[in-house]
């Protein structure tokens, strides 16, 4: 853990910064993830009761990292991109594979909303 203001603390592993509120095994699979460049489609949700927010927008990509020094994972559209959208690490219920939407990750609860 690594505080670098008064407000914001980190994990870091293997120079990527995460959210203090997310678990050292996302991080680990994450960083995996990462160094295989594995194209992936996230859910986000409330990780206390697995709820999927049904996100539609910037939910598929590889991760990346961000430059600077807080390099934060970042989800790269594709590998024309140049940049990407920050992920919330500390809301992932859902991981799987792009191709074939195979999981790779559920939240033990994972649910979405009745009638969706």
């Amino acid at each position: 853990m690594i505080t670098l203001d008064r407000d914001k603390q980190y994990k870091i592993l293997n120079g990527t910064y995460y959210s203090i509120e997310t678990a050292d095994d996302m991080i680990e699979r994450l960083e995996n993830l990462r160094a295989n460049q594995t194209r992936l489609r996230f859910h986000w949700g409330d990780t206390k009761t697995g709820l999927d927010w049904g996100d539609e927008w910037n939910v598929e990509g590889t991760i990346g990292r961000s430059t600077g020094p807080v390099k934060i994972p970042l989800l790269i559209h594709n590998r024309r991109s140049l940049a990407g959208c920050g992920i919330m690490d500390h809301c992932i219920v859902k991981i799987a594979y792009a191709k074939g939407k195979a999981p790779i990750y559920t939240h033990p609860k994972y649910h979405i909303k009745k009638g969706e």
